[in-house]
This record gives structure tokens, sequence and C-alpha cells, in this order.
């Protein structure tokens, strides 16, 4: 492992263990075996590392949601509109992206930029679902007018939901249960909502 990737290891544990604020770099480069200067060769400050940090989280954020809204298209091409609702939209995707592969870097986002984290997110999905249908829109389909401060502040609770069970100590069947309540519960709401 070379030393950036080993600073950025060992910053993970020390963000995960301590949280950002109480983090220190001298710290960081004593568990890497090096001075506190040399970290300075590869990153700027703390706020670098910590985005270096949640970067793969990001990075899959981006995957996955360029997946679903490739299909998303298709179901809108093949007018398949109503699709839409049932792939992804079970509770695997927020499964998947909360509870998954990067549980670590979620749980650790919420605690230390929960703000910043459901900013994140909601103003995706914000945007994304506005520009889908405008799409929907100039292919013919109609659609019901809504508010859309009502619609983020949804959205916003519909994150919130999920983000409530971070802290509960639940099996992996249990949670993707609960994920798969949630995301019924809602669907409702939305379709209701937006009217497709």
């Amino acid at each position: 492992m070379d030393t950036k990737d080993l600073i950025l290891k060992v910053s993970k544990e020390e963000f995960i263990l301590k949280g950002y604020t109480n983090a220190s770099l001298r710290d960081i480069a004593k568990k890497c075996h090096i001075s506190a200067t040399a970290i300075y060769r590869h990153f700027k400050n703390k706020e670098e590392i910590f985005d270096a940090v949640i970067n793969p989280f990001i990075k899959y954020f981006n995957q996955i949601t360029n997946y679903i809204e490739k299909k998303d298209n298709e179901y809108l091409k093949n007018e398949n509109v109503s699709d839409v609702w049932a792939f992804e939209h079970d509770g695997s995707f927020q499964y998947k992206l909360l509870f998954g592969e990067y549980n670590d870097l979620v749980v650790l986002l919420v605690n230390e930029r929960k703000q910043w984290f459901k900013d994140f997110i909601v103003n995706y999905e914000f945007e994304a679902t506005l520009k889908y249908i405008n799409q929907m829109k100039k292919e013919g389909y109609k659609i019901k007018d809504f508010n859309l401060i009502s619609f983020r502040v949804l959205l916003d609770s519909y994150l919130e939901a999920y983000l409530n069970l971070l802290n509960k100590d639940l099996k992996k069947e249990e949670l993707f249960s609960i994920c798969n309540e949630i995301n019924e519960f809602y669907t409702i709401g939305f379709r209701n909502l937006l009217g497709f």
C-alpha cells in the first residue's frame, strides 16, 4: 500500500472512531509511521483528506444513479413509465446505497455532515425527477401539477426515514424488509403527488 492510500485508510479509521473534529493529523501521521509534514505532500489539509475518504461513496452513488436513470429512460422510450416505480424502487436501491458496501462512509457522513449529505441526496432526487418529468411531458404524457416545496419536503422526510435506521441493531433481512415498507409507504404518496 502506498503512502497516500495508507493515509486515507488510517484517516478513515480515525474519522470514524473520533469524528472529524477530534481526528488529528498528527495522530494519523503517527499511525502511518510518517511525519505530520509528510501528509502535506499528498493532501492540503484535513478537509481534503475527508473528501478523499468519502469519495468512494460519491462514486458509487453516481454509478448507481446513472444506471437507474438509464433504465428509467428505457421505460419512457418503451412507453412503460409505470414500470419505473417497480425497478429499483422497492427499497433495494436505498438498502444498497445506505446499508451496503459503503455503510461505514454513510454513517460517517451522517455523523459529521448530515445536512450536506441530506442535501446531496435530496437535491439529486429532486433534480432527476424534474428532469424525468420534463422528458415525459415532451413525450406527450400529462403530468399533474404539484407543489415543488411539498415535493422537496417529502423527499427529505423519505430520506430521513431511512437514516433513522442507521443506528438500529437490525439483522440484514429485517433491515431490507423495513426498507421495502418505507418505500412502499412513500411510493403511494409520490405517485399520487406526481400523478403517474
